[in-house]
């Protein structure tokens, strides 16, 4: 704004104090006579619109600024001049594109005066604080949170209609902090109190669950609540703000699921197998008390990827892959491999695990339980076994009774003696028999082989056969060979020996030598003894059978006062 004269060549010190009361005006400021020009501005208008006063004063306002022509301004503008009555508005800017304006202006004794300040960046913080609270709005509805405030100074809540049904409030109300409390649950008071009380102290965000009583019905109802301080600038809190929500249906699910997990933890514990539960990933998440017990570890030990210490080496391979196959197609799978148990000793386990989804059909991982097959698998083995040993043993014992009954009919006796022969030594035979399949066929006690051969031609009130020797096993070909033996021996002293006379008698003595056990048959008090003039079945067995069986045949003496045979069977191990 030029200085102006008064005439005597020195500025007018009272326009000269309008000059700097306008230039220090922050708005701009501008005037216009009626033939719109312009008649003065301050420098705030001269910095808006780039222009310098003195090069656009009694310029007309329309040529300077011709944007504003047809303009909302322009229209405010004229309005003003015509009607002569003040008028304001918020119009775009006609020197500064984008900007946006507060415009006031009233009339001259000659023209009008137009105020106008930038309001740009607080219009646009409206409309952003305006687009926060419609999207914070549509937040909460979406989430079923209401929110509060809290202030201080006047104790008062106020509740959005969402946060007064929660507490089933009317929408309008607005309840003291202190008459809040008596809402809250007696035994969650004191914990919520508290923690509001930390988060105001700390100055940090507050969250929270807790029971509230309903007005109205006084029903029980779980809240989640979050809040943040409000504090005055010297530090002091002025308030709260905060959000809160009814959870009482995620409480009743979580509830739920606890006793669910609970249930299964103790039926888990209960099952004698080893049971464990992988994540989706893959490591372990759970294992039973069978589990930890059988490993003879914490079950905190076991989790993640430390069942792969307990398998052995050779076993890794296998299992890994059927577990990785699995997991393609997310199948079950059923393995077997070899485990370390607490003791040290590898186990045979056969693994079954299983595929676990959740509600929505997405796979959660696998539940797994374990089944310590070892002793299965040992007899199955040992079964196998026996029945290779009982098919060979049949063909054996076939054989045997196809060469008894062959050498029977060969002594050429009567059809009724040669029966009774051929009985009493199938008969032998079967005792045998009974003998080694009381002991699985793994062996024999001598003593009792012995006991069975000789029990049909023994005495029970005045025993003539004695028994003498240590505990000692045989082998079960050479028991079967040895009780036809003992037999043979018995049934040719009942008929010829001593056992024929009333003061006849038979003396059974062994003794262990080396790997075999030495046998002795020994005839007293019989009738005198000679050679026999032919050999019957009895001695070829003596002499060829058991050379078969045993690996050397019986030695044979006829001494006068009585018949020694001697037999050597090699002996079995310890059953």
């Amino acid at each position: 704004m030029p200085p102006v004269d008064n005439g005597s060549g020195v500025a007018d010190p009272i326009a000269r104090r309008r000059e700097e009361i306008l230039d220090g005006v922050a708005e701009g400021v501008f005037s216009l006579d009626a033939q719109w020009r312009l008649t003065d501005c301050n420098r705030a208008a001269e910095a808006h619109a780039g222009i310098k006063r003195e090069e656009v004063l009694g310029k007309i306002y329309w040529e300077v600024a011709q944007a504003a022509a047809d303009s909302s301004l322009g229209a405010l503008l004229r309005e003003v001049m015509a009607t002569r009555r003040p008028a304001q508005a918020e119009a775009p800017s006609a020197m500064k594109p984008g900007a946006v304006l507060a415009v006031r202006a009233f009339p001259l004794s000659d023209g009008i005066c137009v105020t106008f300040r930038d309001v740009t960046e607080s219009r646009a913080a409206a409309r952003r604080e305006r687009d926060q609270a419609e999207r914070l709005e549509l937040v909460l509805a979406a989430s079923g949170l209401g929110d509060w405030s809290w202030d201080a100074a006047s104790d008062l809540m106020t509740l959005s209609p969402k946060a007064a049904a929660v507490h089933g409030l009317p929408p309008t109300t607005t309840p003291t902090w202190a008459e809040m409390q008596q809402s809250l649950h007696p035994d969650d008071r004191p914990r919520v109190l508290e923690a509001v009380a930390k988060a105001i102290a700390r100055k940090a965000p507050c969250v929270v669950e807790y029971r509230i009583r309903r007005a109205g019905d006084g029903a029980e109802v779980w809240v989640m609540a979050r809040a943040h301080g409000v504090y005055a600038p010297d530090g002091r809190p002025a308030g709260m703000l905060g959000v809160i929500g009814d959870v009482s249906a995620a409480k009743a699910q979580e509830l739920m699921a606890r006793e669910s997990e609970a249930r299964f933890r103790i039926m888990a514990d209960c099952t004698p197998a080893p049971a464990w539960v992988t994540s989706a990933a893959g490591p372990i998440e759970f294992v039973n008390q069978a589990m930890a017990e059988w490993v003879g570890r914490p079950r905190e030990e076991l989790m993640g990827d430390a069942w792969l210490t307990l398998l052995h080496p050779d076993d890794l391979p296998k299992i890994v892959e059927a577990r990785a196959a699995a997991r393609r197609d997310l199948i079950s799978y059923v393995c077997e491999a070899r485990f370390r148990r607490w003791d040290g000793a590898w186990r045979t386990m056969q693994v079954s695990a299983k595929p676990r989804v959740d509600d929505a059909g997405m796979f959660q991982g696998y539940v797994g339980l374990a089944m310590d097959v070892s002793d299965i698998r040992a007899a199955e083995i040992r079964q196998k076994l026996l029945i290779n040993e009982l098919n060979h043993r049949v063909k054996n014992t076939l054989a045997t009774v196809q060469s008894i009954a062959h050498q029977t009919l060969r002594e050429a006796a009567p059809g009724r003696e040669a029966r009774e022969r051929l009985t009493e030594r199938l008969l032998a035979l079967s005792a045998a028999h009974n003998v080694l399949t009381r002991e699985n066929w793994e062996g024999a006690e001598l003593a009792e082989i012995a006991a069975e051969a000789i029990r049909p031609y023994d005495d029970a009130k005045a025993r003539r056969i004695t028994l003498d020797g240590p505990e000692a096993r045989i082998a079960p070909s050479a028991a079967l060979a040895l009780s036809m033996a003992l037999h043979e021996l018995a049934t040719n002293a009942l008929k010829y020996g001593a056992l024929s006379q009333a003061r006849g008698r038979v003396a059974i003595r062994w003794v262990p030598e080396g790997g075999t056990i030495a046998l002795e048959w020994r005839e007293t008090g019989g009738p005198k003894v000679a050679a026999p003039a032919r050999r019957g079945f009895g001695s070829r067995l003596l002499s060829q059978g058991l050379a078969a069986e045993l690996g050397a045949k019986a030695e044979v003496l006829y001494e006068p006062e009585g018949l020694i045979c001697r037999i050597r069977a090699p002996a079995a191990g310890p059953n």
